[in-house]
């Protein structure tokens, strides 16, 4: 239409959008990997600058890192948090943000200005456990140290290995009093993601007459009862949403879920349209132009009057339909460039298709459209100068 730009014209994409090669592992994220510092990661996650600069951080991930920040700090409230995204994807990004948020405050603070308002802290100790990559068998390796455990590991991080070294290597949950001087009266953040994969392993690892299955749980609720009666420590994992991510197995996904056992303490960082900032924030280098944003929803929602209208003889009618178009508006505007129908179609028919990494697959499909888009209207535009 005359007058108003392309979308080409409007908006800048995010370099990883223009790199000649978009594969999925460059939205990616491997919590333990970056914990790890593994050159693997890619640089926009490897970085805690570039990451938070990529990083939209919705209403309830601020609440959820200011909230974490608080226990740190020993103010009251629930200590064990349970993470869930129904959009399925998310939580690993969300728990890697309050990885950097402890670690990296200073470059998150640059990058998102807002958060310096958050409490302030200091030598807080992290400990990351990523059930994806921790061995059932073998364990894993760590300076000439054979850390066989889930509870080793984190002991590890926390500096108290030797406190539990023999539980580690025998493999026998630590008791409560033990995970309890672990703890200490320190600031400590224990974030546990994909715990289920690990769980799912150990049930086949025999432990004398038990199980390292049931060693585990054993530990989980232990250290999920010390956390909560502690002052300054916090423990963040994520679950699972479904049967299926879980592989069907019930028993696993129930247990998970009573570790947080009040309603309240389960947190989603996306909800509703939230998702539409996370998307620009990812796939452009800044966002649109507001101007023309509104501009061009009032012209896709005056066309829209112009023929739903013709149809509706009914004021009341008229009525209602222009409230929802008012709605559907502001929807739009924020949504620019893509069409809030295309992203309300994938939340919904996507997240029914099996072993589909949803969060990172639509990122890669909309950055794929965005750069090969984009690059043909370049195209067309040379083909007419010349």
């Amino acid at each position: 239409m005359k007058g108003i730009k392309p979308w080409i014209d409007v908006v800048r994409l995010h370099p990883d959008v223009e790199s000649e090669s978009i594969s999925l592992s460059t939205y990616a994220l491997d919590l333990g990997a970056i914990v790890e510092k593994s050159p693997t990661v890619p640089p926009t996650y490897r970085d805690p600058y570039s990451f938070f600069r990529a990083t939209h951080l919705t209403t309830d991930m601020k609440n959820l890192i200011q909230e974490v920040y608080e226990r740190l700090s020993g103010k009251e409230g629930n200590r064990v948090l349970q993470l869930r995204s129904p959009f399925g994807g998310g939580k690993s990004h969300t728990l890697a943000t309050l990885y950097y948020a402890v670690k990296n405050r200073k470059e998150m603070e640059m990058a998102i200005p807002e958060t310096r308002e958050f409490p302030q802290l200091k030598d807080v100790r992290v400990a990351v456990f990523d059930g994806e990559k921790f061995d059932a068998v073998s364990g894993t390796k760590i300076n000439s140290v054979n850390i066989k455990t889930l509870w080793g590991f984190i002991a590890y991080q926390l500096g108290s290995y030797d406190l539990i070294k023999e539980q580690d290597q025998k493999r026998i949950a630590p008791g409560g009093e033990l995970v309890k001087i672990m703890l200490s009266d320190k600031p400590t953040l224990i974030i546990l993601d994909e715990v289920s994969r690990y769980l799912e392993r150990a049930m086949a690892e025999k432990i004398g007459e038990s199980t390292l299955y049931r060693q585990a749980m054993e530990f989980l609720q232990t250290l999920t009862t010390e956390v909560a009666g502690s002052k300054y420590a916090c423990m963040v994992y994520s679950l699972q949403a479904s049967e299926r991510e879980i592989f069907g197995n019930v028993e696993i996904l129930e247990t998970l879920d009573h570790l947080a056992s009040r309603v309240d303490a389960k947190r989603e960082p996306i909800r509703g349209d939230e998702i539409f900032f996370v998307l620009r924030k990812r796939l452009l280098a800044e966002p649109p132009d507001e101007k023309i944003a509104n501009e061009i929803a009032d012209l896709y929602i005056n066309e829209l009057k112009r023929n739903v209208f013709t149809y509706i003889p009914s004021d009341e009618e008229k009525r209602a339909i222009e409230e929802q178009l008012i709605n559907y508006r502001k929807r739009f505007v924020i949504a620019y460039p893509f069409h809030p129908a295309l992203i309300d179609l994938m939340r919904e028919r996507w997240a029914s298709i099996p072993d589909f990494q949803r969060t990172r697959g639509l990122l890669r499909f909309l950055a794929v459209v965005l750069r090969t888009k984009s690059a043909g209207l370049l195209d067309l535009r040379k083909g007419y100068t010349n």
